[in-house]
Parts: structure tokens; sequence; C-alpha cells
């Protein structure tokens, strides 16, 4: 994890324990890549893999507090990743067993339930995203549906690369707020920092395809 990481993991431990969401973000996007095939060789599954990333990382904010006094970061991150695979494979096995206790019917219902919500979700988002201001929604769709990064929209629309990422950031604070009006429930740091996994895993949204 060291070359992926631009700057101390310890300085991005103290930043991120006074609640600084933009070291948070620095955290995920440069480690996750060496996290991810450790998570995966466990839980087998890319979807699983996908929920424990998002799970640990969560754990990692909710425990901010304690992370100044963590002498070794990245096997502390690799423990916290373990714990969270375990947990799942504890989940996975006792769901296993209650399904092979009661059929495959409940297994069809939750499946149907689990698309419907995604629906719903993706549903939520694209109103979110009519919502915004016009510049706030012209840089977000710049972002996910032409896949343009922040430099890119910057010296298309004549911004900084600074603003360009504080509308982002807001945009997403903005879909997070309307999800949770409407019973959605999404950690705003998940989205901030998590957003490129969270929207694969959503999928297509009804105005079309859009990557971040």
């Amino acid at each position: 994890m060291d070359q992926l990481l631009p700057i101390d993991i310890n300085q991005l431990f103290h930043r991120i324990s006074e609640g600084d969401e933009e070291a948070f973000g620095i955290l995920f996007r440069h480690s996750v890549s060496a996290l991810y095939p450790f998570i995966l060789r466990m839980v087998k599954q890319q979807a699983a893999a996908e929920e424990v990333v998002q799970a640990s990382f969560l754990r990692v904010w909710l425990s901010r507090d304690k992370l100044p006094g963590v002498e070794q970061p990245k096997a502390w991150l690799y423990k916290v990743v373990a714990n969270e695979c375990y947990t799942w494979m504890r989940k996975e096995a006792r769901e296993m067993k209650l399904r092979a206790g009661s059929g495959v019917g409940e297994e069809v219902d939750d499946s149907l339930s689990a698309e419907i919500a995604m629906r719903e979700t993706r549903r939520l988002i694209a109103e979110a995203v009519g919502h915004m201001p016009a510049q706030r929604k012209k840089i977000f769709t710049m972002s996910r549906q032409q896949g343009m990064s922040i430099p890119e929209i910057a010296d298309a629309l004549g911004l900084s690369p600074n603003s360009v990422k504080n509308t982002l950031v807001l945009a997403l604070r903005d879909i997070r707020q309307y999800l949770v009006r409407h019973g959605r429930l999404i950690p705003f740091v998940m989205l901030l920092a998590g957003w490129k996994i969270f929207f694969e895993m959503i999928g297509p949204f009804p105005f079309g395809r859009i990557l971040i």
C-alpha cells in the first residue's frame, strides 16, 4: 500500500480524526485498490467484496477518534477489513442455513425486493440531479455521463479545479439529503469517498448509464 498513498498515512489519520472528509476520501481512493484484492480472496464474490469495502471504511470513519493512537496504520486497516470479512462470512453462513431450512421462495422474494429498492434509489437520484442548480447539475453530469476528470471539467468551463471539486461535493450532498428525505439512508462519507463503487453498484439511472 506504500506506493498508493501520496502522503504520510499517519498525517491522513490525524486529519480524519478531526473530521476532515477530504482526507478520508484520499485514504479511500488510494488504499482501496490494495485492500480490494485481499477482501475478494476472502469473500469470493464481487458484490460481497464491495459490501465489505463500504462497511470497512464506514468503520474507519466511525472510529476516527481512535486513529491518532494507531501505531501501525496499514496493519490496522487490514485488520479492519479482515474483521468485516469475517462478519460478512458469518452473516452469509446464517443466511444460507435459513435458506436451506425455508426453501428458495424467500430467496427469490429477497432478490426481487433488492431489485425494487435499487430501481427506486436510481429514480430518486435522478430526481435529485434534476432539482440541482443548473451549473451544479452540468458539472455533475459531465463527471458522470462523459467520464470527465475534475481538471478536464475545469478547463472546459473555465473554472478552477477546486471550484469543480467543491461543486461535486455539493452535488453528492444534495443527492444524499434527497435520499434521506425519501427514506434512503446512505452515510455522506460513503457517498463522498466511495461514490464510484456506490454508483456502479446501483447501476444505470433513468436518464442513461453514467459513470464517475
